[in-house]
């Protein structure tokens, strides 16, 4: 028995706080839930506020994914090394895009020119013309002018899209980033796949490399077979124009297949100006036009698109169509130009990632068969 003693009393009488643990453990625990909170609102921001930076991050890598596509295929066809082959798509593409612009310098130019001009006198007497029956007044009155979907003065979704284009020097400034940005991304690639792979848990960088290639194999599929599209549909409708006789068939053809790089949307955008064109000369030709793009479109549909989705990735199409609505409102033309592609990257990293992954599912994920293969050639080759 302990003897009394002013120390041992105080002891016993010392209340035993045994809630003091619990409380610390749950204040570190709300400070870590605050913290995450807080670093995921702060991303949100980020990525909100440089949206548009990300994007053209994207449409660079893009670039980069095409242009590996052609030096890898020539580096496996020569002997020529990944750098080499690289350097030779790349002044072989501009090689060929200045000896077009010598030699169609003067008859294109000049039909952009006019092209230019005629397209807002095409619109007005259009109008005039509609305005002439009861139900044209009505739909006249909720077309904006030119000017206005060109400045994106009105608070549609077209506005928005067009008002991508309203300075000329943020076009180019654009288009000069996603050119730098695809050139050193497809110089060296390996520095950002390891830069990204170190950051994964040593357990997970095999499926990490999996992932990265399986989405690196759809969206060069995809741009191989966008691209083949983009060549037929310009090419047969140009000529189909110049055979309807509609004048400024070569830049008509040459806007439409660069506007077929955007799926559903594209065609209808791309069509637009030549409809309008040919309304000039007489409605009959304005139907022959649409017919010959309702045409063209349904071989594209047909044969076109579904090679492209059998060989890269089968989006459903509300999907795609509602991507490019949403991104299209948010980000104007940029973001309906990169919807799909990015939509195509997405679907895949939620299949491989959610689907596979987390629930455990054994799904079909085109490219990735491929791509393990791949994985399995580079370990070889570097063991």
């Amino acid at each position: 028995m302990l003897k009394e003693t002013p120390e041992n009393f105080a002891k016993q009488k010392e209340p035993i706080d045994d809630a003091r643990p619990s409380i610390k453990t749950f204040t570190r625990k709300i400070t870590v839930a605050l913290g995450i909170f807080v670093a995921f609102a702060a991303l949100a921001i980020v990525l909100w506020q440089g949206a548009e930076v990300f994007l053209l991050i994207f449409a660079g890598f893009l670039l980069a994914v095409f242009l590996r596509s052609l030096s890898e295929y020539l580096s496996e066809k020569t002997s020529l090394s990944g750098g080499w082959s690289l350097a030779v798509v790349l002044f072989g593409i501009f090689g060929l895009m200045a000896l077009g612009s010598w030699l169609l310098s003067d008859s294109v130019q000049t039909e952009l020119d006019q092209l230019s001009e005629e397209l807002p006198a095409a619109f007005e007497r259009a109008r005039d013309t509609i305005s002439q029956y009861p139900i044209g007044r009505r739909l006249v009155r909720q077309i904006p002018s030119p000017q206005e979907m060109m400045v994106g003065q009105t608070g549609n979704l077209f506005g928005r899209i067009t008002g991508f284009f309203s300075t000329a020097l943020n076009a180019v400034m654009n288009v000069l980033v996603i050119l730098i940005v695809g050139i050193y991304f497809a110089s060296s690639p390996q520095i950002y796949r390891e830069g990204f792979i170190n950051l994964v848990p040593q357990k997970g960088e095999k499926r990490a490399r999996e992932i990265l290639s399986t989405v690196e194999f759809t969206l060069r599929r995809f741009l191989l077979g966008i691209g083949g599209s983009m060549v037929i549909n310009g090419t047969i409708t140009a000529v189909g124009l110049w055979l309807l006789g509609i004048p400024f068939a070569i830049p008509l053809g040459i806007i439409t297949g660069l506007l077929n790089f955007i799926p559903n949307i594209g065609p209808i955008l791309g069509s637009a100006p030549a409809v309008l064109i040919a309304f000039s000369n007489s409605p009959t030709s304005a139907l022959y036009v649409a017919a010959l793009y309702l045409a063209v479109q349904n071989v594209d549909g047909f044969v076109t698109t579904p090679l492209i989705q059998q060989r890269a990735v089968s989006l459903p199409p509300v999907l795609v169509i509602g991507s490019q609505l949403l991104l299209a409102a948010l980000f104007g033309f940029l973001g309906l130009l990169l919807a799909v592609p990015l939509v195509a990257a997405v679907f895949v990293l939620v299949k491989m990632i959610y689907v596979e992954d987390i629930l455990g599912k054994r799904i079909e994920v085109k490219g990735e068969p491929e791509a393990k293969v791949e994985i399995r050639n580079e370990a070889l080759k570097d063991g």
